[in-house]
Formats: C-alpha cells, structure tokens, sequence
C-alpha cells in the first residue's frame, strides 16, 4: 500500500481574510508575527495579552475568553494559543463549523500546522517535516536561506517581464517554458539578471 503523507502543501492569499488567534501569550505573539506581512485582519481573543500584541498596530484584541459567538465573523481559519483544555474546547467549536484550526504545540488536535519559511515580498519557500523534526525543517530554512541571491525580489520581477516578452514572441508553448526554465537556471548560475544579451541567445 502506498504511503500517504500527513500535510498537503498549500499557499492562500489571506489578505483581508479574517484570522482569529485565541491567545495572549509569547506562542500566539509569535504566530502573529508570521501572520501579519500577509494582510490578514487578525483579532486576538484572549483572558490575558502581553503588551506588545496589545500595542501592535492593525490587530484587534479583546481581553476575554472565546465564545462560540466569535465564529460568527466567518474566519478562514483559527489558531489556538491557549492552555491543552482551552485549546481542546476551542477546537472542538471550530469543527462543529468546518472552521481550520491550529493549536500550536499540540499536533494532535491541529488541522494544519504552519512551516518554516523563507519570505520576501515577492516569494515565499515552505518547509515541513509534518511535525517530526520542527528543528531540521529550521536547520533546511537557513540552508535554502544561503542559496538565494540577494536581490531575489528583484530577479522575480525581471523574470516576470521576461516571461510576457517571451510569450508575446514565441507562439509555441513548450518552447516557451523551455526559454523560460533556460533563463531561470542562468539566471541562479549567475546569481543575478541576465542582460538582454544574454537572454536573447537562449533559444
């Protein structure tokens, strides 16, 4: 029988989505922060709230414990920064309506779990072992980290614009992605933007 694994991987535009963190404490302060570069309109529900998640600007708080009522607002998903029992009780709320959640540190009440990442504006690589070792997933972060040219953001940008100026001039598809993945493969070999010269040779 062939083996399955646990997480599929899947990116999600969340900006402007409702994100619900029931948690006040330096775990949800830490997701919050992963969170936040993505736009989401994160409100945080908790009895008790360290001072930096209360002062962050563009997060909603409210000093209190979840009720099921705080699922009216529709969230994508939930993370659950709480002890093993609110955690427990906060899951089983968000499954009587379909609703994700994460409780952090405790994968075997979590619907997904969050990866390492390497982000910049206009990337963002996702590393898991499905929990099995959060700390080689880190280890292969920084790793991956060092393989990346510097001005990354910017090559995907130029590589954007190459890719409609090659589509504009070669009508074969196939042709197209070959082009395409013989630029991209020069384009890390070097470490940087092929001049104009150099893509143009690629055929």
């Amino acid at each position: 029988m062939e083996e399955t694994m646990n997480y599929f991987p899947m990116f999600m535009d969340i900006k402007g989505r409702e994100v619900l963190i029931c948690g006040g404490g330096a775990h949800a302060l830490e997701k919050i922060e992963r969170l936040k570069p993505f736009g989401a309109n994160l409100h945080v529900i908790s009895p008790q709230l360290l001072p930096e998640i209360e002062e962050m600007d563009g997060v909603r708080t409210e000093k209190r414990r979840f009720i099921e009522k705080d699922l009216d607002s529709f969230p994508i998903f939930l993370v659950a920064a709480e002890g093993r029992d609110e955690n427990e009780r906060i899951a089983g709320i968000c499954r009587t309506r379909h609703i994700p959640v994460n409780a952090v540190d405790m994968q075997d009440i979590c619907d997904f779990i969050f990866p390492a990442m390497v982000p910049s504006s206009q990337m963002c690589i996702a590393i898991s072992t499905g929990g099995l070792s959060p700390a080689f997933a880190v280890e292969l972060k920084k790793r991956i980290h060092k393989c990346l040219p510097d001005d990354i953001d910017d090559i995907l940008l130029w590589m954007n614009e190459i890719r409609e100026k090659i589509r504009s001039q070669v009508p074969d598809k196939e042709k197209q992605k070959y082009i395409l993945r013989r630029i991209a493969k020069e384009t890390f070999e070097k470490g940087r933007r092929l001049t104009e010269e150099e893509w143009k040779e690629i055929n």
